[in-house]
């Protein structure tokens, strides 16, 4: 899986996520999804900033549309928009959603895997890279090195786990979803999101 894409195929997808917005209506849906209607835009939350949906397409904060992979998680996101907010915030690992199956490896190569192998060694400056993405500590009790909880989007928050190498084991890696994540994005997008936030998380990092 890549999330980088050819311009005729993100003209495409984007063009066809974008037809298919303009035909609904989100007014009445700010709760269920976190956001707000303003006029004629739709104001999502994103990793900390807000992109808005404006009648001409996807607009970050200085008026310039967010980059392909995105683009894509927000259109999803409002697409799939459910009637009512969902139950189920138990934490789930990305396997465990029935449409992962072949973006598998990819998360554990590309997300958890890439993150582990960056920050072996390094819990500090893992911890650094969270809190310069907003992570908080969640109110739980787990066994770690360390946990953060993240809020790409308002209603699929992401906990990522980290233990590092020791004698026994190398540095391991887990992010993790709420259970009714799902109900809000497609396995794909699940993945570009995941991926987004270890991309951050790694450049973060590299500061």
């Amino acid at each position: 899986m890549s999330t980088d894409a050819s311009g005729s195929v993100y003209h495409e997808t984007y063009r066809r996520y974008l037809d298919r917005l303009r035909t609904m209506r989100f007014d009445g849906k700010q709760a269920v999804l976190g956001v707000t209607v303003d006029g004629d835009d739709v104001v999502v939350p994103y990793f900390g900033r807000t992109v808005r949906l404006t009648p001409d397409g996807l607009a970050d904060e200085a008026g310039q549309q967010p980059a392909f992979a995105d683009c894509v998680v927000i259109c999803r996101y409002l697409i799939m928009c459910p009637a009512f907010e969902p139950k189920g915030t138990n934490w789930v690992a990305f396997r465990d959603f029935p449409d992962a199956g072949p973006l598998t490896v990819f998360w554990a190569d590309t997300v958890e895997g890439s993150l582990a192998k960056a920050f072996a060694g390094r819990r500090d400056a893992l911890q650094k890279s969270c809190d310069a993405l907003g992570g908080i500590v969640p109110e739980m009790d787990i066994a770690c090195d360390l946990v953060r909880r993240f809020t790409p989007l308002p209603k699929v928050p992401l906990l990522l786990v980290f233990n590092d190498a020791d004698e026994a084991f190398p540095a391991a890696v887990s992010v993790l979803f709420e259970k009714r994540a799902s109900t809000y994005l497609d396995g794909e997008s699940q993945a570009v999101l995941g991926h987004m936030l270890a991309n951050r998380l790694l450049a973060a990092g590299q500061g």
